[in-house]
C-alpha cells in the first residue's frame, strides 16, 4: 500500500514539475529552452511513479482487508518521510527566487539529514559546505545562472 501511494505521489509530483517547467521562457534561437531538463526530470518522476503504482495495484484489496476495511493501521509517518524529497523540490521551485538557490539547497539538505537522524552540528556543516560547492560548481564552472534571491541580495559575495 505504501508503494502504491508513493507511486501516486511521484506521478502527481512529476506532473507538477512538468506544468511548472512549461511556464519557463523559450529561447528563440534554440530548439530547446530552460524547460527541457525539468520536463525530462518531471517525466521520469511521472513514469516511475506510474510504474510503481501500477505494480502494486493487485495488492490493494489485500492491504485494505488487512487493515480491517480502513487504513487506520497504515504507517502514515513513513509515507510522509518518503514524500519529504518531493516537498523539498516544490519548496525549491517556489522559494529559490526569494531565498536564493544556495540557501534553499542548504535548508533542504539540513532537513533531509536531520530526518535521517544525523546530529545537528554535522548536518549544518555538511549542508553549508555542500550547498556552497554545488553553487560554485554550477555558477562558476558550468556557467549556469542560479537564483541569488531577493532576501539576501545585499549580502552577495564578490567572487
Amino acid at each position: 500500500m505504501k508503494d502504491f501511494l508513493l507511486g501516486l505521489a511521484f506521478l502527481i509530483g512529476g506532473g507538477v514539475v512538468i506544468a511548472v517547467a512549461q511556464t519557463y521562457p523559450t529561447m528563440p534561437t534554440l530548439e530547446f529552452g530552460p524547460s527541457l531538463f525539468p520536463s525530462l526530470i518531471g517525466g521520469g518522476m511521472a513514469i516511475g511513479g506510474a510504474l510503481l503504482a501500477l505494480s502494486r495495484v493487485r495488492e490493494l484489496p489485500a492491504a485494505i482487508r488487512a487493515a480491517g476495511g480502513g487504513l487506520s493501521a497504515y504507517d502514515y509517518r513513513g509515507l510522509l518521510i518518503s514524500l519529504v524529497p518531493c516537498g523539498l523540490i516544490v519548496f525549491y521551485i517556489l522559494a529559490s527566487e526569494t531565498l536564493g538557490a544556495s540557501l534553499c539547497m542548504a535548508l533542504s539538505m539540513l532537513l533531509l539529514m536531520l530526518i535521517r537522524g544525523a546530529k545537528l552540528w554535522m548536518s549544518l556543516a555538511v549542508a553549508i559546505v555542500v550547498a556552497a560547492l554545488i553553487y560554485l560548481l554550477f555558477s562558476r564552472y558550468l556557467l549556469i545562472p542560479l537564483p541569488e534571491g531577493t532576501l539576501l541580495s545585499s549580502l552577495t559575495l564578490a567572487w
